[in-house]
């Protein structure tokens, strides 16, 4: 399918039919998608305080689930939850903590 934008609005300019699926069945299997993986804004949001309260990635995923009711809509897999937290926690290190960690360890020394 190709779209263009004429006037301001979309227009499907070329489609090829036989290039086409049937609809995924199970609402379940939507996170598989790729158009359909990662983690909503706000949802984002509220795992960063759960991250800042020390929360490990499996109690946040547990969280969630509740939140959720079940397991297989979640849209997403502890594997989003431990990326965001590596992107949070590469975030919240500052530049001169290893200057600050050496000179540390040179005063105990």
């Amino acid at each position: 399918m190709v779209v263009k934008l004429i006037d301001g609005r979309w227009e499907v300019i070329y489609f090829v039919g036989e290039h086409n699926h049937p609809l995924v069945d199970k609402p379940s299997l939507t996170k598989y998608l790729r158009s359909h993986q990662g983690i909503p804004p706000e949802e984002k949001s509220f795992l960063t305080h759960l991250h800042n309260c020390n929360l490990t990635t499996g109690c946040m995923m547990h969280i969630m689930l509740d939140f959720y009711g079940i397991e297989l809509i979640v849209p997403y897999g502890t594997k989003h939850i431990t990326n965001l937290k590596t992107v949070l926690n590469k975030d919240a290190t500052r530049e001169g903590d290893m200057i600050e960690t050496v000179a540390y360890f040179k005063d105990q020394q």
